[in-house]
């Protein structure tokens, strides 16, 4: 049997808000590797939530350029790196998409695990007086979960992120209002101040290990799962496809080895067909 290259390694999670504490238990149980971070590093280079640092990059170039970076900072060859997108939907839902990459930088392989859910924690908003900021603050729950308060003198931003008590909170809300400026007060959404992001994030950390924990059947090369979702689930009753999934499609990071493996049940409930329930 081909021993996995990954066992006993060090791997490198490149961030800077304690993303590797999620990654340690899953990487240690599966692949009996050691996580670290390197000291200093800068990600919030390719941007932040607050819109301080514009974000340029797609979330998962974004993630790509962190990985890159870990290698460089450490000399590792193996990194880890995340990004999260969130979205509004409806003005008051948000939706959460975040991918996990792996980057074998000698090997030139690279493995992606994302997830898309609902983010369960309610969405900015602008405020008027401090006692409306306090309020959003509860509903967002802070100081839990963290916040941001974000204003705009002309073109410069201006954001308060390390808030941590509600003492915080009014001081800074109160000298922004004093100012005359528009302000609002939205989630932080980085993984540190985000308890339900992290929990996403440590889910795709152990998706991530078992992984590279999974030899292709082919070559045996690490990293062998799914890397689509093949929608198209006929309809229980007329059999008109649907965007349900039908199968998921496995390959191999090396080779040309792929496998469909269909999902049950093998139709879909009428209530997703298009055609049954237009």
């Amino acid at each position: 049997m081909t021993p996995n290259p990954y066992r006993g390694t060090t791997i490198v999670f490149a961030t800077m808000h304690g993303k590797d504490a999620l990654a340690r238990s899953a990487f240690r149980t599966v692949l009996d590797a050691t996580v670290i971070t390197p000291a200093g590093i800068d990600t919030d280079q390719f941007g932040t939530f607050a819109g301080d640092i514009p974000r340029t990059l797609s979330p998962l170039d974004a993630a790509r350029a962190k990985a890159r970076l870990g290698v460089a900072a450490t000399g590792v060859p193996t990194s880890l790196a995340s990004e999260g997108s969130f979205t509004t939907e409806l003005g008051w839902t948000t939706r959460q998409t975040e991918h996990l990459l792996f980057l074998d930088q000698d090997r030139g392989i690279e493995v992606t695990e994302s997830h898309s859910t609902t983010f369960p924690v309610a969405p900015g908003r602008h405020i008027t007086t401090t006692a409306q900021a306090l309020s959003h603050a509860t509903t967002i729950g802070f100081p839990e979960q963290g916040l941001i308060i974000h204003s705009r003198d002309g073109a410069r931003i201006i954001t308060h992120k390390n808030l941590r008590t509600r003492d915080d909170l009014t001081l800074a809300i109160d000298h922004l209002l004093s100012e005359n400026l528009a302000v609002s007060v939205m989630p932080d959404y980085r993984a540190h101040r985000s308890p339900a992001r992290a929990a996403v994030i440590a889910t795709l950390c152990a998706r991530m290990a078992q992984r590279l924990g999974t030899p292709c059947p082919g070559c045996r090369a690490p990293g062998y799962g799914r890397v689509k979702v093949i929608p198209g689930l006929p309809c229980g009753l007329c059999g008109t496809p649907t965007h349900i999934p039908t199968a998921d499609l496995h390959a191999c990071t090396t080779c040309d080895t792929t496998h469909t493996h269909p999902r049950t049940p093998t139709t879909a409930d009428p209530q997703w067909c298009d055609t049954c329930n237009p």
